[in-house]
C-alpha cells in the first residue's frame, strides 16, 4: 500500500521542518466527515483521452463523416439516444441502464484554452486551476479549517478516501501536505499487513530527521489502523455480480465489496488506462468502452443486491477527448471537449450540456467546450455529497453553475414541488440512534407503502402506506426498538420499487 511513495501506507509531503498531519486542512473530507450522508462518489480516469465523437456518435452529421472515413461509427454501430445521437454500441451493456433513466451524458466538457498535454491536462483536472495557472493543491485539499485538528492523535476509523490501482496525489493535496489511501489490491494490501508489524516510533534519534522519521513511521502504522477497517469491509462480504476479468473489473469489484461491507469511506479513485488511440483506433477504443460498461452493470447489479446502488454515483472523466479529423494511422489525436457520465439510480438521466459543433471548431480546429469541468464537480459536491455552496466555492476558487443532472440537496424538507422521477433518499441522519427521516419523491399521484426489512427479508416496520400526491414526502423513522445493525428501506410506487440501506447504532 502506498500513498505519495510510502511503502505500505499513506504517504505525506511537507513544507518546511514541521511534518502537516494526514487529512488535515482538507476542507472537503473534513466536511464530509461531518456531513450527514452514507452517500459515495466514485470516480473513474478514462486516462488517455477519451474519443467524445466515437462514444456519443453524431449519426446524421456529414462532417463527422466525412472527416473519418475510417473511423466512423454508423447509426446501426450505436444505440439511440435522440434521433442524431447514438451511443457506441460497445457500451450496450449500459442501454438499459439508459432506458432505466440511470445514465446521464454530459456532453462538450471541458476549459478555456485546452492544454493538449497529458500531463498538464490531467494536472488541470485534479487540481480544478484555470488553463493559464498552475496549482499545487487538488480541488479535494484545499486547506480550510479542519475537523481532523490531529491526524495523529485523533485519526478517523477509515481513510475518508481510498485511490485503487492508481495514485493520483495532486488530487487530494493541501498547501501543507497531500495524503491519499492508495491501495493497489485490496487482497495484497491485506496479506501485506498481516506478514508485517508495526514499526517502532520511539526509535529514532532525538533531531529533526528524527522526528520526520517518527512522523513517517507513525503514518505508515496508519495502515496496521486501517487494515482492521478495511479487512472487516473486504473479507464480510462477497461479489454477487460477474464483473469482467481484468484489471479494472477486478478493482471495481474491490471497491463493491468495500462499500458493501459499509466501511466508512465516501470518496474512491480509480483509473482505466489506454485511451491515447493515436493509431488503429477502432478495435482498442471499443474494447476499453465494452470494459467499462460491462464492469460498471457489474457494479451496479452488484451493490444492488444489498441495497447499496442508491447511495453510490459514479463520475467517468478523461483529459481530454480527440481530434475531429481522424489520422493517417487510423487513429485520432489530442483534441479538446469531450462528454463525461453519471451513473447511478440517483441520477437525472438523459443528455446535458450542447451538443459539439462540429462546423464551428476553436482556431486550433478543435471542438469547442460548452460546459465547465468545474460546473459538474460543483454539482456533484453540493448536490450528491451535501457539502454547503460556500464549502464547495472555496474548493474549486469560484462560484460555478450547477447541473439538473442531480436532485437538489438531500437534506430533508417539506416542499411540495414536483418531482421528475420516484426516487427514495438515504436517511438522515444514517447511521441513526434513535430516529431519523427519511424522504422519497413520487413522479406522480398513486399509492405508496414504504417499509423497513431486516437483512433477512423479515419486515420489521411499516412507515407509509396509502395515497401520495406527486412531489417530495418526509416520513419520520422510529429506530429506538431495533436491534443495532443494518436494514433496508423498500418504496413500492407506480409501479416501481426503489430501495436504500439504513444503519442502527448504539
Amino acid at each position: 500500500m502506498s500513498g505519495l511513495g510510502l511503502g505500505v501506507a499513506g504517504a505525506a509531503l511537507w513544507g518546511g521542518a514541521t511534518p502537516a498531519r494526514a487529512f488535515t486542512g482538507s476542507s472537503l473530507l473534513s466536511a464530509l466527515r461531518s456531513s450527514e450522508t452514507d452517500r459515495v462518489l466514485v470516480l473513474v480516469q478514462l486516462a488517455g483521452g477519451n474519443d467524445g465523437l466515437n462514444t456519443i456518435v453524431p449519426v446524421r452529421n456529414d462532417v463527422y463523416y466525412n472527416s473519418r472515413p475510417r473511423l466512423a461509427l454508423r447509426a446501426p454501430d450505436t444505440f439511440s439516444l435522440t434521433d442524431d445521437l447514438g451511443m457506441n454500441r460497445a457500451m450496450a451493456s449500459l442501454e438499459s441502464a439508459w432506458g432505466d433513466g440511470d445514465v446521464a451524458v454530459v456532453q462538450s466538457v471541458g476549459y478555456d484554452d485546452h492544454s493538449l498535454s497529458h500531463f498538464r491536462s490531467t494536472d488541470i483536472w485534479f487540481s480544478a486551476s484555470d488553463s493559464d495557472e498552475t496549482l499545487d493543491t487538488g480541488w479535494m485539499g484545499r486547506l480550510m479549517p479542519s475537523l481532523y485538528p490531529s491526524f495523529i492523535e485523533e485519526p478517523p476509523s477509515a481513510p475518508p478516501a481510498i485511490q485503487i490501482g492508481v495514485s493520483a496525489p495532486l488530487l487530494f493535496q493541501g498547501p501543507d501536505a497531500g495524503y491519499a489511501m492508495s491501495v493497489f489490491d485490496v487482497d495484497m494490501f491485506l496479506d501485506l499487513v498481516d506478514s508485517q508489524s508495526p514499526y517502532d516510533v520511539s526509535a529514532v534519534p532525538d533531531t529533526v530527521a528524527g522526528d520526520e522519521l517518527s512522523y513517517l513511521r507513525t503514518v505508515a502504522n496508519d495502515a496496521f489502523r486501517y487494515r482492521d477497517a478495511i479487512g472487516d469491509a473486504a473479507e464480510t462480504t462477497t461479489n454477487g455480480a460477474t464483473y469482467p476479468d481484468t484489471g479494472f473489473g477486478n478493482t471495481m469489484g474491490a471497491v463493491a465489496r468495500l462499500i458493501k461491507g459499509r466501511l466508512d469511506t465516501r470518496v474512491f479513485l480509480v483509473s482505466l488506462g489506454g485511451f491515447d488511440t493515436h493509431a488503429d483506433q477502432s478495435d482498442q477504443h471499443s474494447y476499453l468502452l465494452t470494459q467499462l460498461s460491462d464492469t460498471l452493470r457489474s457494479f451496479y447489479d452488484d451493490l444492488g443486491l444489498t441495497g447499496d446502488a442508491e447511495r453510490v454515483l459514479t463520475l467517468t472523466f478523461s483529459e481530454f477527448g480527440r481530434r475531429i479529423e481522424e489520422n493517417g494511422s487510423a487513429g485520432t489525436d489530442h483534441g479538446a471537449s469531450a462528454p463525461l457520465f453519471l451513473v447511478g439510480p440517483a441520477v437525472e438521466g438523459g443528455l446535458y450540456g450542447e451538443a459539439p459543433d462540429l462546423e464551428a471548431p476553436d482556431d486550433a480546429g478543435n471542438l469547442r467546450h460548452h460546459t465547465d469541468f468545474r460546473s459538474v464537480y460543483a454539482t456533484v459536491l453540493e448536490r450528491w455529497l451535501d457539502l454547503e455552496a460556500a464549502d464547495v466555492e472555496a474548493a474549486l476558487g469560484r462560484a460555478f453553475p450547477l447541473l439538473d443532472v442531480l436532485p437538489g440537496r438531500s437534506s430533508v424538507s417539506t416542499g411540495s414541488e414536483s418531482s421528475s422521477r420516484t426516487a427514495l433518499h438515504p436517511p438522515v441522519p444514517n447511521p441513526m440512534q434513535t430516529r431519523g427521516r427519511i424522504a422519497f419523491d413520487l413522479e406522480s399521484a398513486g399509492r405508496v407503502r414504504l417499509a423497513m426489512y431486516d437483512v433477512q427479508g423479515r419486515q420489521v416496520a411499516v412507515l407509509e402506506d396509502g395515497t401520495r400526491p406527486a412531489g417530495q414526502h418526509v416520513v419520520d423513522l422510529e429506530a429506538g426498538s431495533l436491534p443495532a445493525g443494518s436494514y433496508i428501506v423498500r418504496l413500492e410506487a407506480g409501479g416501481q420499487s426503489r430501495t436504500v440501506q439504513a444503519t442502527v447504532i448504539r
